[in-house]
């Protein structure tokens, strides 16, 4: 970490400096060594998986922290099951084409700022297809910080901008290759690379904060693509680059072989801290590394949760289990039924257990029985993520 990086990180530790033990927040420091800090129109970000410092969701969060409690921190919503785009490992695929109307989803969003979370990720789908999409990113703030998740479809400098003063927060644009031909036949899209392209200097103009998001795939990781990738960003003077380990569900459901080993996760995590260290860049944001035993683990249905398009409540997107529909009945009672489920966060991946569980060929997300079924109380015994243990042990839990 630069000594700018070092300083901009110092400020985020005041927010809860005398409220969190001091060996937790020396844990915390020694790990930001592997995090690129960065200042953005005033704020500090550490990663869009962090709100940005100062701001109402940033006070939100720490506050959420010091008190200890369930609480989820981060809540994707699926605002659309329509897409451009056909990709075959597409995440969203096999669940239910519907979508709550504008009266619906602004309901459901405020539900879920009274569940305290403190970043709100839009998704789909395409959430650019909803014209209403301005107003939901309104509704979110200020308590909660927003993400878009996008492939960049049609996203000109005018869309880009009623974003920005809608409050959005972060964009991120999928990329598929740094190779344009690849992305566009992964997309199933013609020219969906040059429109990825075009949407974030679209985006730059308006002045909102840009990362780009790839998947992580053995593939990428042995030809040296994910570097060309990380490059790509650099050159496209993205803030971000979010790399995902593939999981299999949606289009990939009934492909656990399709998810990384744990020396492939271990080579993202390095990934990770590698880019993290060298000077100038993107910052690296991977799932691998920050959903590691030895930082976070899976917060699936403890710090995070995810609603799909029809009103599914699942415990995180990559996980197709649904327990309740919030169109039927209050997400605050589906989210506390949870809790039996998941009453702490795991030190490995829900789905790296359940991948093999999930047929092929079904609709999706499976039913809350067969969800239930699948997911049992979390053993007592269970060791924590290191960073949850040292959090959640002075406390007695």
């Amino acid at each position: 970490m630069s000594l700018a990086g070092l300083l901009h990180a110092s400020r985020l530790f005041l927010r809860v400096a005398g409220r969190l033990p001091a060996g937790h927040l020396l844990y915390l420091a020694r790990r930001m060594a592997d995090e690129k800090p960065h200042r953005f129109a005033g704020a500090t970000r550490i990663n869009s998986f962090f709100p940005p410092h100062p701001s109402p969701a940033f006070d939100r969060f720490c506050d959420a922290v010091v008190a200890r409690g369930r609480v989820p921190y981060s809540t994707y919503f699926a605002v659309t099951a329509r897409c451009p785009c056909r990709c075959s490992h597409c995440s969203h695929g096999g669940r239910r084409r519907a979508e709550l109307d504008t009266a619906g989803a602004l309901g459901l969003v405020a539900q879920i700022k009274a569940l305290g979370t403190c970043t709100l990720g839009l998704t789909g789908g395409e959430p650019l297809l909803r014209a209403d999409l301005e107003e939901l990113v309104t509704a979110a703030g200020p308590e909660m910080a927003t993400l878009l998740f996008t492939t960049g479809h049609r996203l000109d400098t005018a869309r880009a901008r009623r974003l920005a003063q809608a409050g959005l927060g972060c964009v991120t644009v999928g990329l598929e290759s740094s190779d344009p031909a690849i992305h566009d036949a992964t997309r199933r899209v013609a020219g969906s690379f040059d429109q990825a392209r075009r949407a974030v200097e679209a985006c730059q103009e308006a002045g909102l904060y840009v990362a780009l998001s790839t998947i992580g795939t053995r593939e990428r990781l042995a030809s040296g693509e994910l570097e060309r990738i990380r490059d790509l960003a650099e050159r496209w003077s993205a803030r971000e680059l979010r790399v995902l380990a593939p999981v299999a569900t949606g289009a990939l459901a009934g492909k656990p072989g399709a998810m990384l080993t744990a020396a492939e996760r271990a080579a993202l995590s390095s990934f990770h801290v590698r880019h993290n260290r060298r000077q100038g860049g993107p910052a690296i944001a991977c799932s691998a590394h920050l959903e590691s035993a030895e930082l976070f683990g899976c917060g699936a249905g403890y710090h995070h949760l995810f609603i799909d398009s029809a009103g599914e409540v699942c415990p995180c997107d990559l996980t197709p289990l649904s327990f309740g529909d919030a169109v039927e009945e209050p997400l605050a009672e589906i989210w506390a039924r949870m809790e039996r489920h998941f009453p702490l966060p795991r030190r490995a991946c829900l789905m790296q257990r359940l991948a093999g569980l999930i047929p092929p060929d079904t609709a999706l997300p499976l039913s809350r029985v067969e969800s239930e079924s699948l997911c049992p109380a979390r053993s007592p015994d269970e060791p924590l993520p290191e960073g949850f243990r040292r959090l959640l042990t002075s406390r007695g839990r």
